[in-house]
C-alpha cells in the first residue's frame, strides 16, 4: 500500500506529475531519472534499501537491453521482449557497456531475483501511468515439484516435538513454540523475529515483517496457541528487561533472538529427530507443512495466500 509519508519528493504522489516525468525520461532514454523515480516508489511501498538496489539493477539492465542492444526507441515492446532478456542474462549476463569487466550468466537465484524486480518495474510504470502491454511474455519460474522441499509429515513432526520435549526449561518452551509457529501457523524466521509482546491476544497473532509487506493477523491452532502461551508464561520468569518487547528472546542471555538463531534450533531439532539436514531444508519444510495444513482448513485460494502473507500460495518453496 502507499505509504505518502515515505516520499521524500512529493511530486511522485500526483499522477499527472510523475506521469510527465515518466515521459520525458522515456522520450530521452533517461535511465538514471527512471531509476530515481523506481526507487522513489518502492521506498513510498515499505520497500527495503537492499530490495530496491537490486530491483533497480534489473530495471535498468532491461532499459539498457531496450534501447542500447536493441535500438528501440520509448516504450515499444514486443511481445517475446521479457523472455528474450531474460535468456540473454541466462546464458551471457548483464548488458554492460563495452570497456566494463567481463559478462558472466546469472546464476538462477539471481534470476529468479532480477526477474521478480522487473515485474516491480512494470508495476512503477503502470502506476506512473505507463503500462507495459498485456500480452507480455513473462517466463515462468516454477521449480519441478518433485525437486521441492515434501511437507514434514505429521510423523516427523511429532519427532520434531519429542526432540523439543527432551530440552530443559525453558529452552523447551521456546523451541515448542516456534516449531508450531513455522509448520502450524506458516510464519517465517524473519516473522517470528519482529514479533512483539503485544501482537498476540486472544489466540490471534499479528505479523508484520513479510517480503510482500503484508500486515495480517492470524487465527493460531489450539496446538499452537498453547505452546505460544505456555512459551509467554517461562518468558515472564525469566527476568527479561521490562522495556524489552520481543516476544522471542535467548533464555540465556535474555536479549531478542534473530533469524539465524531460529534457523540453528530448526536444524538442530531436524538432526536431533531424523528428519534431515541443513537450515533451508528445515525451513522450506516446515512451511511447506502449514500451507498443506492451510489449504486444508481454509479451502479457497486468497484465504490461504492471506494466512501465509503470500501472492501465489501454489508457488514453490522459495518464494515462500
Amino acid at each position: 500500500m502507499e505509504q505518502p509519508g515515505l516520499f521524500e519528493d512529493r511530486g511522485w504522489l500526483d499522477p499527472d506529475e510523475r506521469r510527465r516525468r515518466v515521459a520525458d525520461a522515456v522520450a530521452a532514454g533517461d535511465v538514471g531519472s527512471l531509476l530515481a523515480g523506481f526507487d522513489a516508489y518502492l521506498r513510498g511501498f515499505g520497500h527495503p534499501e537492499s530490495s530496491r538496489g537490486v530491483w533497480g539493477q534489473a530495471l535498468g539492465d532491461f532499459l539498457t537491453w531496450l534501447w542500447m542492444w536493441q535500438g528501440r526507441v520509448g516504450l515499444v515492446l514486443e511481445t517475446g521482449d521479457v523472455e528474450a532478456w531474460y535468456r540473454a542474462l541466462a546464458t551471457a549476463g548483464r548488458h554492460r557497456l563495452e570497456g566494463s569487466a567481463p559478462r558472466r550468466p546469472l546464476s538462477a537465484g539471481s534470476l529468479r531475483t532480477w526477474l521478480h524486480g522487473l515485474r516491480r518495474g512494470a508495476e512503477f510504470f503502470a502506476w506512473a501511468g505507463h503500462p507495459w502491454p498485456d500480452g507480455l511474455r513473462w517466463p515462468a519460474l516454477h521449480k519441478d515439484r518433485a525437486a521441492q522441499q515434501p511437507p514434514v509429515t505429521h510423523a516427523e513432526f511429532a519427532a520434531l516435538l519429542r526432540a523439543a520435549e527432551a530440552y530443559d526449561e525453558p529452552e523447551g518452551s521456546l523451541l515448542r513454540a516456534i516449531l508450531y509457529l513455522a509448520g502450524d501457523a506458516g510464519l517465517r524466521q524473519r516473522e517470528m523475529e519482529h514479533l512483539r509482546l503485544g501482537d498476540y491476544a486472544d489466540g490471534r497473532l499479528a505479523v508484520r515483517k513479510t517480503p510482500y509487506f503484508v500486515q495480517r493477523r492470524i487465527d493460531l491452532s489450539p496446538a499452537a496457541r498453547e505452546a505460544l502461551e505456555a512459551w509467554l508464561e517461562v518468558r515472564a520468569r525469566l527476568g527479561v528487561d521490562p522495556a524489552e518487547e520481543a516476544l522471542f528472546v535467548s533464555p540465556k542471555r535474555r536479549v531478542p533472538l534473530k533469524q539465524d538463531a531460529f534457523a540453528r534450533r530448526f536444524a538442530r531439532l531436524f538432526e536431533e529427530a531424523a528428519v534431515g539436514k541443513g537450515r533451508r531444508i528445515a525451513s522450506q519444510r516446515l512451511r511447506s507443512r502449514a500451507r498443506e495444513l492451510a489449504w486444508q482448513r481454509l479451502g479457497k485460494r486468497e484465504r490461504v495466500a492471506e494466512f501465509l502473507g503470500v501472492e501465489h500460495p501454489e508457488a514453490p518453496a522459495w518464494t515462500l
